[in-house]
């Protein structure tokens, strides 16, 4: 194996590892978007008390997180020789991600 080779494997696994954590904090995380978002639409009591009025935001934040879970679980399956720490943390991010669109569709409906 040449040195270029070697270098670009490694690359790529950090780029793979770094972009899967990304991933899972995004995912566990989509509420603080929410909030983000809805203080930019107008941060009235009214729009942050209910997301009836932006339901396209609501919609895209549940197939966003079902996606980065999707994803994430995915590349916890594919590369089973990552560290510990990272296969916990992203067990733990699936399972929030999980969780909260399973509550969101259960409380507010889709």
């Amino acid at each position: 194996m040449n040195h270029q080779h070697v270098h670009k494997k490694m690359a790529t696994t950090v780029a793979t590892s770094l972009s899967s954590i990304l991933f899972s904090i995004i995912a566990s995380s989509h509420h603080w978007l929410h909030v983000g978002i809805l203080f930019l639409l107008g941060s009235s009591t009214n729009m942050m008390a209910t997301m009836s009025g932006v339901l396209w935001v609501r919609r895209t934040m549940i197939i966003a997180t079902f996606i980065t879970a999707i994803y994430s679980g995915y590349r916890l399956s594919k590369h089973k020789h990552m560290p510990v720490w990272m296969k916990v943390m992203t067990s733990l991010s699936v399972l929030i991600s999980f969780g909260f669109v399973i509550y969101t569709l259960y409380k507010f409906g889709w």
